[in-house]
């Protein structure tokens, strides 16, 4: 009789905590699932993990411990999140890219005529102006050339003075009828012709002397002496595939060549050219000067390379100094104007889907409210955003648990980005 009285009171004991159990479990999942706050679910005289017994339906401190920590709480409570308050300004915006330095202008210089050098009238490396006399080539034979063009002209004119005298007297006779008219058309007639002579004597002379200035290399424009690989008395060829004498190349000013991926197009199209740009030296050698360089955008591809997806620019600096040399890698900073009254926020608080981009922000009683946002600048790990009010305060830490509508509990805040 005594163990079945035990046997008894052990089994109504199991079927009261399985009961409890039940219970418990099953308010949990309908608060969770409807999402009625804990403070209205009917739990007088439940028995909480810390073992008190509240008919408000409070939970002591077991409680507390079981359900913190879980999005909404485990009765549907707010949910903690982190927030970023916005404050809009007008954000200076640019393009960054790698490039290299190139000169505007370089060419080798070659000689036009097959002749001896008689004198190197130049230094290499040396900076030289436009129109500068470099070298100088043995011109005794094209010299003799424009002698004897220069006393053929001097002849013609000769010529013709005489002519036009005679054709003075002609005249002055002709009104004293000492000749007929036809001896004064005659003598006009070889005046003319006299004229057309010194005409093609002069043309000559300007053959002869521009045949002569061959013999003279001069600087096309004002630039900086490569390797000179001759001397005086060397025999030099004329023609494209003729060895240089030396290659000249500008160095002030100077140009920069970049590239930028084809989802900037649109930017760099608006901006347009003139645009300012930045450039330094990429190398972080000690000794390397790192202060930038301003210039400005000359050139907008017209087209995409569609090897690499990339739209070449331009861009012209000044280059007084000789800071910058063709062929150095160099970091470039293109501004493409200043975007008006913007938010710049964490990527992490953008949320992207199907009706588009949007950020889920702190509305009325704390609830979730979600905003449509457009993105105009990535900046790293922020973005530039338009859309939002200043103010507002956009969930960042936690947005992964809220839902629209869904109330919200700032459990910290960052500071103003």
């Amino acid at each position: 009789m005594k163990r079945s009285t035990r046997n008894l009171s052990l089994l109504l004991i199991i079927t009261a905590a399985a009961a409890w159990f039940y219970q418990d479990t099953l308010v949990g999942f309908w608060h969770q699932t409807t999402g009625t706050p804990a403070a209205q679910a009917p739990t007088d005289g439940a028995v909480n993990k810390g073992g008190d017994a509240r008919k408000d339906g409070k939970g002591g401190k077991g409680d507390k411990a079981e359900t913190g920590g879980r999005p909404g709480g485990r009765f549907g409570g707010p949910t903690a999140v982190g927030v970023v308050t916005v404050a809009l300004a007008d954000l200076p915006t640019t393009l960054e890219a790698t490039g290299s330095i190139i000169a505007l202008q370089s060419v080798p210089l070659r000689a036009q005529v097959n002749a001896l050098i008689k004198r190197v009238a130049v230094k290499e490396g040396q900076n030289v102006r436009a129109g500068t006399l470099l070298f100088v080539l043995d011109d005794r034979s094209v010299q003799a050339d424009l002698s004897k063009a220069q006393a053929q002209a001097a002849r013609s004119k000769a010529s013709l003075a005489d002519l036009q005298r005679q054709l003075t007297r002609a005249q002055d006779l002709l009104k004293k009828n000492f000749v007929a008219s036809s001896a004064v058309d005659t003598a006009a007639s070889q005046v003319e012709a006299q004229k057309g002579q010194v005409t093609a004597d002069e043309a000559a002379v300007k053959a002869q002397q521009i045949q002569r200035s061959l013999y003279q290399i001069r600087a096309p424009f004002s630039g900086r002496i490569g390797a000179i690989d001759v001397s005086a008395g060397a025999l030099v060829a004329s023609g494209a595939n003729a060895t240089p004498l030396t290659t000249l190349t500008q160095f002030n000013p100077i140009g920069v060549r970049f590239s930028l991926p084809e989802s900037a197009i649109s930017q760099v199209a608006s901006a347009g050219i003139n645009r300012p740009v930045t450039v330094t030296l990429g190398s972080n050698a000690l000794g390397t000067d790192t202060k930038p360089h301003q210039g400005k955008l000359t050139l907008i591809d017209n087209a995409i390379n569609p090897n690499t997806g990339m739209l070449t620019l331009k861009a012209t600096l000044p280059n007084k100094g000789n800071a910058l040399w063709p062929g150095q890698f160099v970091n470039v900073s293109l501004d493409i104007g200043t975007l008006a009254q913007v938010a710049v926020i964490p990527q992490a608080a953008v949320v992207i889907g199907e009706q588009g981009t949007s950020v889920f922000v702190v509305g009325a009683e704390n609830k979730a409210q979600v905003k449509r946002i457009q993105v105009r600048q990535a900046l790293g790990e922020r973005v530039a955003v338009s859309g939002l009010a200043d103010g507002d305060q956009v969930v960042v830490d936690g947005r992964a648990n809220v839902k629209p509508g869904g109330v919200l509990r700032v459990a910290g805040a960052r500071s103003k980005e």
